[in-house]
């Protein structure tokens, strides 16, 4: 297959995919919006979890998919030449069964981003009254006009997309613009369930000694068609005047079925895309464990190798969240500013592929050679790969944040009794340092996750955990593999959740610290009040 038939493939198969998750967005949002302020952050939750789960996991879980199918004992249970569909259509080269898998695991991915793009878009710049006045205006002219003297209908009249646009399409377009790039960058789930992406034939060329140049040349294709999506919706960002919001539109009653039919395909992706994955990836997962903590030099090998992806994760998540609230923060006082935020997050957008063959192709030059395959090569890719999420979780706690009772919170902190004074910290730490904790978090996991960069921009001495696990996956299903998996993923999110349950007591030992150092430094206030 050729490149440009893969490319044919990834742009059909998301385009199909954004445009079919539109309206359940849509349903979603409006949902989300009438719900029940106590239920609303738990189902969040549970609507982003199938996009939060690692490709790598649920990829690895499903693969080889279609040929468990095709073996399976159903097939003998019906009579000969009963069904249509024989066990030998299912394991073809072009597998309809592999393809619908993935298209559904694309499809699970893609309507949390467009939800999420639909709650918190800046409401447009012809409100939904302007709408109303404009239809109701056309159709007293219709009605008015002589029966050979009619006027088309709106929707061909001159203007009606540029109104479309600017009404109630306002938020839809950066939503499906949006969807189809996650689905469209694909690289993990279309290599390990073993359908064609132009993500997937551009890495193997790449890593299978395809020349530079020559790779460059061939991702010129991808990435005209990533502009296509790109070009409008940042220029429809860079020109709205208004803040994005939380409040949005009103909240649209759905009627019991719509609602049940919403909250089904909410558990669907959860357990299409993280459940069914962990229980087909942890059937051998209890003697793979056994046998990973008895092989003393296997386990510490992949301790080394998680201690040190998540460290450069880590610090590649706390610099591109910086960097975002230093552009975002910039980008409210000039056009410049706001041309400068737009070029940090271009690379971002178009892919961690693109992003690290134009690294190396950049590093390459004479005056940059020498930071070729080194840490901080690796470091600059991450924090290029993250800066465009940064900046949306910037925003979306910008919106989410309560600005005034924050700043209540911090004069607090000022309070003579110490026991205000913790009360005030704990409430900052609500208000927020915990979305700033959970953010870093957040990039950090996708930073450490992420295998492109991680494959072509770390140095020889540098293999993360995911690429290895990678390149053994292509072998088949074992348990050893099974519990590498499992580790690898299980254990940096269980470092972050551990350091914040630690927090209080961490908190309680700094000021028992501090309180003792003030009376062995001899505080003046400290020693008076003794």
């Amino acid at each position: 297959m050729t490149l440009a038939a893969a490319c044919g493939w990834s742009l059909v198969r998301s385009l199909a995919v954004a445009l079919a998750a539109g309206p359940v967005c849509k349903r979603q949002c409006a949902w989300m919006r009438g719900m029940d302020g106590r239920l609303r952050q738990p189902m969040w939750l549970m609507l982003f979890l199938p996009f939060l789960c690692p490709e790598l996991w649920t990829g690895y879980g499903w693969s080889g998919f279609g040929l468990r199918l095709a073996n399976t004992e159903f097939w003998n249970l019906l009579p000969s030449g009963w069904f249509p569909v024989s066990p030998r259509w299912i394991i073809n080269r072009d597998a309809a069964v592999d393809e619908f898998l993935l298209d559904l695991l694309l499809f699970f991915r893609a309507v949390p981003v467009g939800t999420l793009a639909l709650y918190f878009a800046p409401p447009p710049p012809l409100s939904a009254a302007a709408v109303f006045c404009r239809d109701l205006t056309i159709a007293q002219r219709s009605n008015t006009a002589s029966a050979t003297q009619a006027l088309p209908p709106a929707r061909w009249r001159p203007g009606w997309l540029g109104f479309a646009l600017r009404g109630r399409w306002h938020a839809a377009f950066p939503a499906v613009g949006l969807m189809f790039l996650v689905s469209f960058q694909e690289f993990e789930l279309a290599s390990l369930i073993g359908r064609p992406a132009w993500t997937v034939w551009l890495f193997d060329a790449q890593v299978g000694g395809l020349a530079l140049s020559e790779s460059m040349r061939l991702a010129l294709l991808p990435v005209a068609c990533q502009l296509i999506v790109l070009v409008p919706l940042l220029w429809s960002l860079a020109t709205t005047r208004t803040s994005p919001s939380a409040e949005g539109a009103l909240a649209q009653s759905l009627s019991r079925p719509i609602q049940t039919a919403l909250g089904s395909l909410v558990f669907a992706g959860v357990a299409l895309t993280c459940v069914v994955p962990a229980l087909l990836v942890g059937r051998d997962t209890l003697g793979g464990l056994t046998r990973v903590f008895q092989n003393t030099s296997q386990f510490q090998t992949l301790l080394s190798e998680i201690a040190i992806g998540t460290g450069y994760a880590l610090g590649a998540a706390v610099a591109s969240a910086l960097i975002a609230a230093r552009l975002l923060n910039s980008a409210r006082a000039s056009r410049l500013a706001l041309a400068a935020t737009v070029v940090g997050a271009l690379p971002g957008l178009f892919g961690s592929l693109v992003l690290s063959l134009a690294l190396i192709q950049l590093l390459l030059f004479p005056m940059f050679r020498v930071l070729y395959k080194t840490p901080p090569a690796l470091a600059a890719g991450l924090v290029l790969f993250l800066l465009p999420r940064a900046m949306l979780l910037r925003l979306i706690m910008w919106v989410s944040r309560q600005r005034s009772a924050a700043h209540l919170a911090v004069l607090l902190c000022e309070s003579p009794a110490a026991k205000n004074r913790h009360a005030a910290r704990e409430l900052t730490w609500q208000m927020r340092w915990r979305s700033e904790f959970w953010s870093v978090t957040l990039l950090t996991y996708w930073s450490f996750l992420d295998l492109t960069i991680a494959y072509l921009l770390a140095p020889v001495t540098i293999v993360s955990a995911p690429v290895m696990l990678y390149n053994q996956m292509h072998f088949g299903k074992n348990a050893v593999l099974a519990a590498l998996v499992f580790l690898t993923v299980l254990i940096p999110a269980l470092v972050f959740v551990v350091a914040s349950a630690a927090r209080p007591l961490a908190v309680c030992a700094f000021e028992w610290l501090s309180y003792r150092t003030g009376l062995l430094t001899g505080n003046a206030r400290t020693a008076n009040r003794g």
